[in-house]
């Protein structure tokens, strides 16, 4: 191994025998930089490229260890640095101090020469396992990003059609694992599908694309909803991984928008305002999508018909709102999302209500998708 690939250790101490004997000790495996002061550690610390391992001693004039210790921490340069004390001082309290400050380790003197070898190896390989961990990671993250870009480009947006309805969506991730899916069929139906993707992120995203696929030619060709449901189930199931399912709840409006079909496949929210705040809460009728090899619907089963009166409003929301953990840890379950919901006046801008469950969560940073869809005859 040249001089240029050995690990380099800066040895910092005012002592000359120390250095010596340090020295000795390290440079048939090492690289090693002398310093008799903590100013010139510094120095010497902030070299492109810096030191792999500090070996720094507590006890000198003008800036002792402790000292240059905090300088290294401040420093973003040499922040990362392992640093080891060597140092006569053996009171517990000192070696607390010194590895509260961000030490890796801590020798007393007289030393083991054996005994700081091996704890130089250690440091140094665990530093190389952190670098590896960390570049392993940063290219994961690439992929990542990458694989989002993929799926973001594979969903078919451009057949969204949103008349009719306002709706609210929020992402943990870049690819949100929630599903809201518009479209008109040619004889004037609505169609309507939330779906809430087992898990969040890539992977859960990754089904949004089939499912958008379906949806529209379906809807593009005037299909009846059971052969839909059908279809992505199949396909859900068959062509992605077992722990990939999607709870829904998919509604079709009539063509003159007074009649409702209701299908609520595991989702929480499924509420139906209508005469002065009267309301129906729909609770699940069937499975999820994509948990089981067949899934067929005979005639209306299980769907619900209702009214859509004039003055109606028809909301759907994922899990991720009913399960929303408030600030004291309670979540704003079901009955606390209906509450608000039940609230609203038409006109009432949506991201008030946004902001609200914001306020009651404590940040904008919600810890899970949500999605919320108010339809309107």
């Amino acid at each position: 191994m040249t001089t240029a690939q050995m690990p380099a250790i800066l040895i910092v101490d005012d002592t000359p025998e120390n250095l010596d004997v340090l020295k000795a000790a390290l440079k048939r495996d090492y690289k090693v930089l002398i310093a008799n002061s903590g100013a010139r550690a510094l120095q010497i610390a902030s070299h492109d490229p810096p030191p792999d391992l500090i070996l720094l001693d507590i006890m000198m004039p003008v800036m002792d260890g402790y000292a240059v210790m905090r300088a290294l921490q401040a420093n973003e340069v040499t922040r990362g640095i392992p640093v080891i004390f060597v140092t006569a001082l053996t009171d517990t309290v000192d070696e607390v101090n010194g590895l509260a400050l961000g030490a890796v380790d801590y020798i007393t003197k007289p030393f083991s020469v054996p005994i700081v070898l091996a704890r130089v190896r250690t440091h140094l390989a665990l530093r190389r396992a952190q670098a590896e961990i960390a570049e392993r990671n940063a290219r994961l993250l690439e992929e990542r990003e990458l694989i989002e870009e993929v799926i973001l480009l594979m969903r078919d947006e451009r057949n969204f059609d949103n008349r009719g309805m306002r709706y609210l969506m929020s992402s943990v991730d870049k690819t949100n694992g929630d599903v809201l899916l518009s479209a008109f069929t040619p004889d004037g139906r609505q169609w309507v599908l939330v779906g809430d993707i087992a898990g969040h992120g890539p992977a859960a995203a990754l089904g949004i694309p089939l499912v958008s696929q379906i949806f529209y030619r379906q809807a593009g060709s005037g299909g009846v909803v059971g052969d839909l449901l059908g279809e992505l189930n199949g396909a859900m199931f068959e062509k992605l991984p077992a722990v990939i399912y999607m709870p829904y709840a998919l509604v079709e409006v009539s063509p003159d928008r007074q009649v409702l079909g209701i299908w609520n496949g595991g989702l929480p929210g499924c509420l139906l305002f209508a005469r002065e705040k009267e309301m129906r809460q729909f609770a699940p009728t069937t499975f999820p999508l994509g948990l089981c090899a067949n899934y067929r619907l005979d005639a209306d089963d299980p769907c619900i018909r209702v009214d859509f009166p004039q003055d109606g409003r028809f909301w759907i929301f994922t899990d991720g709102l009913s399960e929303l953990p408030g600030r004291t840890e309670q979540c704003m379950g079901c009955d606390g999302v209906v509450t608000r919901l039940s609230r609203m006046d038409k006109q009432e801008d949506l991201i008030k209500l946004w902001r609200e469950f914001e306020a009651f969560y404590g940040s904008p940073q919600f810890p899970d998708d949500m999605t919320l869809v108010e339809l309107t005859p």
